[in-house]
Protein backbone atom coordinates (compact mmCIF):
# COMPACT_ATOMS: atom_id res chain seq x y z
CA UNK A 1 0.00 0.00 0.00
CA UNK A 2 1.24 3.50 -1.32
CA UNK A 3 1.87 6.21 1.76
CA UNK A 4 -0.22 9.33 2.10
CA UNK A 5 0.57 12.29 4.12
CA UNK A 6 -2.26 14.70 4.39
CA UNK A 7 -1.86 18.23 6.29
CA UNK A 8 -5.34 20.09 6.70
CA UNK A 9 -4.99 23.85 7.23
CA UNK A 10 -7.87 26.66 8.45
CA UNK A 11 -9.02 28.47 11.38
CA UNK A 12 -11.34 27.32 14.34
CA UNK A 13 -14.93 27.21 12.81
CA UNK A 14 -14.15 26.44 9.37
CA UNK A 15 -14.22 22.57 9.67
CA UNK A 16 -10.75 21.57 9.76
CA UNK A 17 -11.32 18.88 12.30
CA UNK A 18 -14.51 17.70 10.95
CA UNK A 19 -12.98 17.31 7.63
CA UNK A 20 -10.06 15.62 9.10
CA UNK A 21 -12.73 12.96 11.03
CA UNK A 22 -14.04 12.05 7.52
CA UNK A 23 -10.77 11.58 6.22
CA UNK A 24 -9.76 9.14 9.09
CA UNK A 25 -12.75 7.41 9.08
CA UNK A 26 -13.06 6.67 5.22
CA UNK A 27 -9.97 5.17 5.66
CA UNK A 28 -10.38 3.63 8.78
CA UNK A 29 -13.34 1.70 6.99
CA UNK A 30 -11.12 0.15 4.62
CA UNK A 31 -8.69 -1.38 6.98
CA UNK A 32 -5.81 0.92 6.10
CA UNK A 33 -3.36 2.08 9.04
CA UNK A 34 -4.29 5.83 9.54
CA UNK A 35 -2.79 7.84 12.15
CA UNK A 36 -4.30 11.45 13.02
CA UNK A 37 -3.04 14.45 14.86
CA UNK A 38 -4.52 18.15 15.63
CA UNK A 39 -2.61 21.04 17.07
CA UNK A 40 -5.04 23.87 17.86
CA UNK A 41 -5.18 26.20 20.26
CA UNK A 42 -7.86 29.22 20.25
CA UNK A 43 -9.31 27.38 17.51
CA UNK A 44 -13.27 28.07 18.58
CA UNK A 45 -11.96 32.10 18.47
CA UNK A 46 -10.97 31.48 14.65
CA UNK A 47 -7.05 30.30 15.68
CA UNK A 48 -5.45 28.40 13.96
CA UNK A 49 -6.32 24.45 13.34
CA UNK A 50 -3.98 21.99 11.51
CA UNK A 51 -4.63 18.38 11.17
CA UNK A 52 -2.00 16.12 10.27
CA UNK A 53 -3.48 12.76 8.46
CA UNK A 54 -1.33 9.67 7.57
CA UNK A 55 -2.83 6.55 5.85
CA UNK A 56 -0.14 3.67 5.52
CA UNK A 57 2.85 1.77 7.29
CA UNK A 58 4.01 5.08 9.53
CA UNK A 59 5.45 5.31 12.91
CA UNK A 60 4.25 8.59 14.08
CA UNK A 61 0.97 10.79 13.42
CA UNK A 62 3.39 13.72 13.06
CA UNK A 63 3.99 14.91 9.75
CA UNK A 64 7.56 16.33 9.37
CA UNK A 65 8.67 19.95 6.86
CA UNK A 66 8.97 18.37 3.33
CA UNK A 67 6.20 15.39 3.82
CA UNK A 68 2.95 15.91 2.91
CA UNK A 69 1.90 14.87 0.22
CA UNK A 70 -1.09 17.06 0.13
CA UNK A 71 -2.34 20.15 1.75
CA UNK A 72 -5.80 21.18 1.83
CA UNK A 73 -6.25 24.65 2.72
CA UNK A 74 -9.19 25.55 4.38
CA UNK A 75 -8.65 28.82 4.90
CA UNK A 76 -5.99 30.76 1.87
CA UNK A 77 -3.50 32.46 4.92
CA UNK A 78 -3.42 29.80 7.18
CA UNK A 79 -3.16 26.92 3.73
CA UNK A 80 -0.06 29.38 2.41
CA UNK A 81 1.63 29.71 6.24
CA UNK A 82 1.89 25.59 6.14
CA UNK A 83 3.12 25.03 2.46
CA UNK A 84 6.72 24.71 4.11
CA UNK A 85 4.70 21.27 5.03
CA UNK A 86 4.88 20.17 1.63
CA UNK A 87 7.35 17.79 -0.17
CA UNK A 88 8.67 18.33 -3.54
CA UNK A 89 5.70 17.10 -6.49
CA UNK A 90 3.03 17.56 -4.01
CA UNK A 91 -0.56 18.92 -4.52
CA UNK A 92 -2.38 22.35 -2.69
CA UNK A 93 -5.70 22.45 -2.82
CA UNK A 94 -6.46 26.52 -1.62
CA UNK A 95 -9.90 27.56 -0.63
CA UNK A 96 -9.83 31.49 -2.30
CA UNK A 97 -11.14 33.28 -4.87
CA UNK A 98 -7.70 33.81 -6.88
CA UNK A 99 -7.51 31.23 -9.49
CA UNK A 100 -4.73 29.17 -9.74
CA UNK A 101 -2.83 31.45 -7.48
CA UNK A 102 -1.54 32.27 -4.20
CA UNK A 103 -1.97 36.12 -4.63
CA UNK A 104 2.17 36.31 -3.80
CA UNK A 105 4.13 35.97 -7.28
CA UNK A 106 7.18 35.17 -5.32
CA UNK A 107 5.15 32.42 -3.34
CA UNK A 108 3.97 30.82 -6.69
CA UNK A 109 7.31 30.67 -8.10
CA UNK A 110 8.29 28.88 -5.07
CA UNK A 111 5.54 26.60 -5.52
CA UNK A 112 6.53 25.94 -9.11
CA UNK A 113 10.02 25.52 -8.64
CA UNK A 114 9.34 22.63 -6.72
CA UNK A 115 6.97 21.04 -8.84
CA UNK A 116 3.90 21.90 -6.15
CA UNK A 117 0.35 21.72 -8.20
CA UNK A 118 -1.52 24.50 -7.11
CA UNK A 119 -5.05 24.10 -7.16
CA UNK A 120 -7.67 26.94 -6.31
CA UNK A 121 -11.51 27.43 -5.97
CA UNK A 122 -13.46 29.23 -3.79
CA UNK A 123 -15.38 27.09 -1.63
CA UNK A 124 -17.08 29.91 0.37
CA UNK A 125 -18.58 31.63 -2.45
CA UNK A 126 -19.89 27.89 -3.78
CA UNK A 127 -20.93 27.33 -0.59
CA UNK A 128 -22.97 30.82 -0.15
CA UNK A 129 -24.61 30.11 -3.27
CA UNK A 130 -26.32 27.08 -1.89
CA UNK A 131 -26.93 28.70 1.46
CA UNK A 132 -25.05 27.17 3.51
CA UNK A 133 -21.66 28.69 4.54
CA UNK A 134 -20.47 26.91 7.22
CA UNK A 135 -20.50 24.00 4.15
CA UNK A 136 -17.07 24.57 2.67
CA UNK A 137 -15.11 22.31 4.15
CA UNK A 138 -17.37 19.63 2.60
CA UNK A 139 -16.73 21.54 -0.53
CA UNK A 140 -12.74 21.34 -0.53
CA UNK A 141 -13.92 17.48 0.57
CA UNK A 142 -15.68 17.14 -2.82
CA UNK A 143 -12.80 18.97 -4.83
CA UNK A 144 -10.23 16.62 -3.23
CA UNK A 145 -11.93 13.65 -3.72
CA UNK A 146 -11.48 14.15 -7.39
CA UNK A 147 -7.71 13.99 -6.64
CA UNK A 148 -7.65 11.70 -3.99
CA UNK A 149 -8.51 8.40 -5.72
CA UNK A 150 -8.73 5.30 -4.82
CA UNK A 151 -8.49 5.85 -0.89
CA UNK A 152 -10.85 9.06 -0.52
CA UNK A 153 -12.71 8.58 -3.75
CA UNK A 154 -16.35 10.84 -4.23
CA UNK A 155 -17.83 7.34 -3.90
CA UNK A 156 -16.43 6.59 -1.08
CA UNK A 157 -17.21 10.34 0.43
CA UNK A 158 -20.37 10.59 -0.48
CA UNK A 159 -21.16 7.20 1.16
CA UNK A 160 -19.54 8.06 4.34
CA UNK A 161 -21.55 11.66 4.32
CA UNK A 162 -25.02 10.02 3.47
CA UNK A 163 -24.24 7.78 6.66
CA UNK A 164 -22.58 10.09 9.10
CA UNK A 165 -24.24 13.72 8.50
CA UNK A 166 -26.49 15.09 10.98
CA UNK A 167 -30.19 15.10 9.03
CA UNK A 168 -30.36 18.61 9.28
CA UNK A 169 -27.11 19.21 7.10
CA UNK A 170 -27.29 16.50 5.03
CA UNK A 171 -29.06 18.13 1.96
CA UNK A 172 -26.38 21.05 1.94
CA UNK A 173 -23.49 18.23 2.17
CA UNK A 174 -25.04 16.01 -0.28
CA UNK A 175 -24.82 19.43 -2.48
CA UNK A 176 -21.72 20.66 -1.42
CA UNK A 177 -19.39 17.60 -2.05
CA UNK A 178 -21.37 17.55 -5.72
CA UNK A 179 -20.47 20.68 -6.49
CA UNK A 180 -16.75 20.86 -5.34
CA UNK A 181 -16.68 17.49 -7.21
CA UNK A 182 -17.56 19.30 -10.46
CA UNK A 183 -15.32 21.61 -9.88
CA UNK A 184 -12.38 19.65 -9.97
CA UNK A 185 -13.80 17.56 -12.96
CA UNK A 186 -14.34 20.78 -15.14
CA UNK A 187 -10.48 22.05 -13.52
CA UNK A 188 -9.35 18.89 -14.84
CA UNK A 189 -11.12 18.97 -18.20
CA UNK A 190 -9.79 22.92 -19.07
CA UNK A 191 -6.49 21.47 -17.91
CA UNK A 192 -6.05 19.15 -20.65
CA UNK A 193 -8.05 20.22 -23.26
Amino acid sequence: MKKQALIIAGVGGRGVLVGSTILLNIAFQQDLPVFSADEYGMSQRGGSVVSHLKIGPYQSPIIGTGEADVLLGFEASEGIKNLPMLKEGGLCILNTPKKGSTGNPDLDAYLGDRGIALLTLDADRIAADIGSPLSANMVLLGFFSFFGKPVFSFTKLKDYVETSSPKRFLEFNRKALKLGYAEAKNLNQKGTS
